[in-house]
């Protein structure tokens, strides 16, 4: 523009240069503001467009920040968890220092394991201890109820023996009399005549002094029998308090066991978890003890009474059939009433013994019997989790002559249930190991859920 204006001016007109070239100056001045202006406005464009971009940099740095104080608090989060997962690292490996034979982690299944049996033990020893208290309670009432019995006896003996006495006494007293009155008769009738009246007299006398005699020998060995019988029952009876006081004894021992919980190795049977009902078979063979009792008990008093009905009238019955009657009766009855109650306490200690197993080691046990296809009976268990998460989730086992075996269901037919019966039974032959393995993780599947 300014070359424009200098070609302008250099036009013809040139014989007045002065006011054009006071033009020219005055438009080239204010060309020069115009462009200082332009400057200026171009300069403060360009501050504009700086503060603006800086303005976005301050909030995005001011993002940033923000972002950096949230990782941070997050940072101190999870320092502290990492710090009390230190600690709680710390407690677990000074915990396990202090179980025995357990150095790590992959030991704990088997302490569990090892834990089951132990508790398996105690239970099984507490209900062994039970039933031979309970044993040795019945032994301890039946032999006091024989001692009673016997000492019954012993005291009719004495009274029979007693009255015996007496009787000889007398039976010795009139023999005394008659054969003073024998000789008496001899001195007065000495000088008399009549031979054939006293001789007859004499022998009736002397008769009478033979069945005397007999009737006193026969009451000595009575006596005697009676003395015998007596010695016999005082013997039984000082030997039925002897079992008494071995029986209480006993009784005392066991109840101390029994509340302290004595274990002893020597006499301690170690229980799988499939064969946890032993309890049933002492609780079935103590009942068929009792019956079995029960029965020669009837027995006895059936042939009693068979006896007493046989009886003939003018046979001599002994005095205390009645009471020997009366006795076996009380027995019979208090062995039925003993047998209903044991029956009630055997079926409370199997109902306590399942819901304790099912609290102790995570498993709904359900017991029952079946056939196989070739006819042996078999016993099958059903096993299932209290952590289970659903009804299809159960575990059969069959159990026969001491072996137990799996039986493959749906459930134990899933690829991870097989691979772990694969390894703990099939390969370890560990059923309590694969037990608790597979509880261990129910119980991580559920808490995870």
């Amino acid at each position: 523009m300014e070359l424009k204006l200098l070609n302008s001016s250099a036009l013809p007109n040139q014989h007045a240069p002065t006011e054009e070239q006071k033009l020219i100056k005055l438009l080239q001045e204010e060309l020069r503001n115009y462009e200082k202006e332009v400057h200026e406005a171009k300069r403060l464009k360009s501050s504009h467009m700086n503060v603006e971009l800086l303005k976005e940099k301050l909030l995005e740095e001011q993002g940033r920040r923000e972002r950096a104080e949230l990782e941070l608090s997050k940072l101190q989060e999870i320092g502290a968890r990492a710090h009390k997962l230190e600690l709680e690292l710390a407690s677990c490996t000074a915990l396990l220092s202090n179980i025995p034979d357990v150095s790590s982690y992959a030991d704990i299944p088997q302490k569990i394991a090892d834990l089951q049996k132990q508790a398996l033990t105690y239970l099984n020893e507490v209900g062994e201890v039970t039933s031979r208290l309970k044993e040795l309670e019945v032994a301890l009432e039946y032999a006091d109820l024989s001692k009673q019995q016997a000492e019954g006896e012993a005291a009719l003996a004495k009274e029979r023996a007693a009255s015996a006495t007496r009787e000889v006494k007398r039976l010795e007293l009139m023999l005394t009399a008659i054969s003073e009155e024998r000789d008496k008769l001899r001195k007065e009738h000495a000088t008399e005549s009549d031979q054939s009246g006293m001789e007859k007299t004499i022998r009736e006398l002397e008769s009478i002094i033979h069945e005397l005699k007999e009737l006193i020998s026969h009451k000595d060995t009575e006596l005697n029998i009676m003395n015998e019988r007596l010695n016999l029952e005082t013997r039984k009876v000082k030997s039925l308090e002897r079992e008494g006081d071995q029986l209480r004894s006993q009784v005392a021992l066991l109840e101390s066991k029994l509340g302290h919980g004595d274990y002893s190795a020597s006499s301690t049977k170690v229980l799988r978890m499939m064969n946890t009902l032993g309890v049933d078979n002492e609780a079935k063979q103590t009942i068929e003890v009792l019956q079995a009792e029960l029965k020669k008990t009837k027995e006895r008093l059936q042939a009693v009474e068979e006896l007493k009905g046989q009886t003939d009238p003018g046979t001599v019955v002994d005095a205390n059939i009645a009471e020997k009657l009366a006795q076996l009766k009380n027995q019979i009855a208090t062995l039925e009433k003993r047998e209903e109650r044991y029956k009630a306490v055997f079926a409370e200690r199997i109902s306590v013994f399942r819901k304790a197993c099912c609290s102790l080691f995570g498993y709904k046990i359900v017991m029952n019997d079946q056939q196989q296809s070739n006819g042996i009976p078999v016993t099958r268990f059903i096993l299932q989790s209290v952590y289970a998460q659903s009804d299809d989730e159960k575990l059969e086992f069959d159990y026969e002559s001491g072996s137990t075996n799996i039986v493959v269901n749906d459930y134990t037919s899933q690829q991870e249930i097989a691979r772990q019966v694969d390894i703990y039974i099939r390969r370890t032959n560990s059923i309590p190991a694969f037990t608790a393995n597979l509880t261990m993780e129910s119980f991580n599947k559920r808490s995870i859920c």
